[in-house]
């Protein structure tokens, strides 16, 4: 039996996407579901489950296995571990990896509420420059500590803790209204 468990500790080190995975599947669903709380004061047994799966599948199956993918090809163009490549990684990945990821989490859960094309490509116009001049701080702030003092080991477990404040704002801008879905709406009906 002691093998087993000892086997079992053993498979985040040795699978560290899935590990990302498991935490992305706990952290999104869960931010939605505080999101809606904080804002609404939503209680848990009136919370929206529905987004709340679909959070959860996001984030499992999307968005965790590309910030692995990012994770380990950015990895290897900065070997060195001190304060000023921590900054430039974190920067590089502030103007490369952060507008593409905006933009696939508005649109991919666009897609999920099943909406058509061209309100998943509004509400990405809308809502992308309003979330990522929060994220231009933010996230150049939480990279620069996990590029820095976080071993590569453990950087998609720390992403995912700082993601959980980040996906609860995510999860607030995706619930705004969209201003223009409406006149988008009829246009294709």
């Amino acid at each position: 039996m002691n093998s087993i468990l000892t086997k079992f500790r053993k498979l985040p080190l040795q699978f560290p996407l899935v590990r990302g995975m498991v935490s992305y599947a706990v952290i999104w669903p869960t931010c939605s579901i505080v999101q809606e709380y904080i804002e609404n004061g939503t209680t848990i047994e009136n919370a929206d489950w529905l987004r709340a799966g679909r959070f959860g599948i996001f984030g499992t199956f999307f968005m965790a296995p590309v910030f692995y993918g990012w994770m380990k090809y950015s990895g290897r163009f900065f070997r060195r571990k001190n304060l000023r490549t921590a900054v430039t990684r974190a920067v590089i990945e502030q103007v490369t990896y952060s507008p593409v990821a905006m933009a696939y989490f508005f649109f991919g859960m666009s897609l999920l509420e099943m909406k058509p094309f061209k309100v998943c490509v509004n509400e990405v116009k809308e809502k992308f420059w309003p979330t990522y001049k929060v994220g231009a701080i933010f996230w150049p702030t939480v990279q620069t500590v996990n590029f820095y003092f976080v071993s590569e080991k453990n950087r998609i477990v720390f992403v995912s803790l700082a993601s959980f404040v980040w996906t609860i704002f995510m999860a607030h801008m995706k619930a705004k209204r969209q201003t223009h879905s409406n006149k988008i709406n009829s246009i294709d009906d």
